[in-house]
């Protein structure tokens, strides 16, 4: 895994790949440091997004690839990806949202990211990274004591958060975020993919030398957030060509966090999304990054004979 690699894979799963982290490394990220947001910027809506229309056999079903982490200028959302979400009764998303802020599952979320007694974060650490940590903990006015409870995975996808939130984006405005608020004011069903501490344990069981250079290349990429605002933007015009080519032209040398983090998800995901689509009037909600590539959603229900177009 190049340099490059490991900083898009770690902006990519915390911004479009796994939405419990939001809740824990929120939380986690709150308790380092106050953030410095960005003043903010006059709303100018989305023209398009990332929504694509499923069909077969007589029904059909929207998909929508979401970012976790937006800015409120893209409200409003363009009146197609509402006016699917309206006919819809059931909203399938990675997890239950609500669920995953509440204080107790949060609590057991960071429980699972910490180290066991007897272990610190630098003892699991490579030189290299631990120097490019004592850096970066002196120019965030950090003590890196702090961290040493925390394990390499959750230090990665936590400063990448402080980083997207001191750029301005905020979970608050996130695509999933806003569909499971809507679907809760107007009474939809919930379905949810996974569990948070399913989506925690895919993270958990990363092998040690990916986490070392997960954090590494995270906290490198930490002062440079161009390439998700550059994400960003492509999702805004519904550009899923570029989408693919930033997030994920570099995932393919990182194939052990490729295969647990999107690919193996996506393959678990069909039979739900199938029977979803086969019962309900169902609109599918995931993190963008599940809906671009050759093994994603979309690829796997075009194998199954479904058609399905980008609006």
């Amino acid at each position: 895994m190049t340099s490059r690699s490991g900083l898009r894979t770690t902006q990519t799963i915390t911004a479009l790949a796994l939405a419990a982290l939001i809740a824990a490394t929120t939380a986690a990220a709150q308790s380092l440091s106050s953030v410095a947001r960005p003043p903010a910027t006059a709303s100018t809506g989305t023209a398009k997004g990332l929504i694509w229309k499923v069909e077969r056999d007589g029904r059909e079903a929207f998909l929508v690839g979401s970012l976790h982490l937006l800015t409120p200028d893209f409200y409003p959302l363009p009146a197609t990806m509402e006016q699917a979400f309206a006919k819809a009764d059931v909203l399938m998303e990675e997890i239950d949202m609500d669920g995953a802020g509440d204080a107790k599952v949060t609590g057991l979320i960071l429980s699972k990211a910490m180290n066991p007694p007897g272990t610190t974060l630098t003892s699991q650490l490579s030189k290299e990274t631990i120097a490019v940590l004592n850096t970066w903990t002196a120019a965030s006015g950090l003590n890196v004591e702090a961290l040493q409870v925390m394990k390499p995975w959750m230090v990665a996808v936590t400063v990448q958060t402080l980083a997207l939130q001191s750029a301005g984006f905020d979970p608050a405005f996130g695509i999933d975020k806003h569909f499971q608020d809507a679907a809760t004011r107007t009474r939809k069903r919930l379905e949810p993919l996974e569990t948070a501490m399913e989506q925690i344990d895919f993270l958990d069981g990363l092998s040690p030398k990916t986490q070392d250079l997960m954090l590494r290349e995270s906290l490198k990429s930490a002062t440079d957030q161009s390439e998700v605002k550059t994400m960003a933007t492509a999702w805004r015009v519904g550009d899923a060509v570029a989408m693919e080519r930033i997030a994920l032209s570099d995932m393919h040398e990182a194939p052990e966090v490729y295969e647990t983090l999107l690919a193996g998800r996506n393959r678990r995901w069909i039979p739900k999304i199938e029977s979803c689509i086969a019962t309900s009037r169902c609109f599918i909600v995931v993190g963008a990054a599940h809906l671009i590539g050759p093994d994603s959603v979309v690829a796997l229900l075009k194998a199954r004979g479904y058609t399905v177009v980008q609006q």
